[in-house]
């Protein structure tokens, strides 16, 4: 458990966000940039939603289940809260980073349509770098920021379930660690891995990062091999 003190609840009280990374896409597994093009869970990624159906069903019992809108998350949750009992409540901006007209693209096929702007990316100062059509870096991360915020501030429940993605969770987790939102090692996060925030009134404890221990030994349907997450 670490203690940091750069997210503070702003109403003085404790409050519990589970977040949970979405299920796999095809996407994920072509290594695309998504952002906010809304690709279905695959077969693997609904079966790691099961599983951490499952998971959160053995933990104390969750008051509130937030999703993303984009179908990849939402499906995610709706799995979820079949499970445990609770209706996915969307709020629309805990949606990925839209990566604009690059969207649907490879890292590679990015680079040879904009090798400029994926240069770019190395520099982790550059806070005012823009996807074509999409969002900057500065703005996706005052989004993340303020939405959570919103969160805490809007909802009285004690332990909260949020489904996002990989983005918004790195993000989050950058602003509670005190370090750059531009790092990409930030953002290597399991599908379906828990992450665990506790946020008090003058500190937050981070009780897990990324654990997917509930994803071993899943086998892929499309390929008939384990996925250890």
């Amino acid at each position: 458990m670490e203690r940091h003190d750069n997210l503070k609840h702003p109403r003085e009280r404790t409050t519990h966000l589970l977040l949970v990374r979405h299920g796999r896409t095809e996407g994920n597994r072509r290594q695309i940039l998504q952002g906010t093009s809304d690709l279905p869970l695959d077969g693997l990624g609904l079966r790691q939603a099961e599983r951490i159906a499952m998971r959160l069903e053995l933990e104390p019992p969750a008051d509130l289940l937030l999703s993303s809108p984009l179908s990849r998350a939402l499906t995610t949750a709706r799995i979820i809260g079949q499970r445990i009992g609770l209706e996915p409540q969307i709020v629309a901006d805990l949606r990925e980073m839209s990566f604009g007209d690059l969207e649907g693209l490879t890292i590679d096929e990015a680079r040879a349509r904009r090798p400029d702007l994926v240069a770019a990316l190395v520099d982790l100062n550059n806070f005012d770098l823009t996807w074509p059509g999409g969002e900057s870096r500065r703005g996706f991360y005052d989004r993340v920021a303020r939405t959570f915020h919103a969160i805490l501030h809007a909802y009285d429940q004690e332990r909260i379930i949020v489904v996002a993605h990989g983005g918004v969770i790195g993000a989050l987790l950058a602003h509670i660690q005190g370090v750059s939102p531009n790092d990409p090692s930030i953002y290597d996060l399991v599908n379906c891995g828990l992450t665990h925030v506790e946020v008090r009134g003058d500190h937050s404890l981070l009780h897990l990062r990324n654990d997917g221990s509930h994803l071993a030994n899943l086998l892929d349907p499309d390929e008939g091999e384990a996925d250890g997450g």
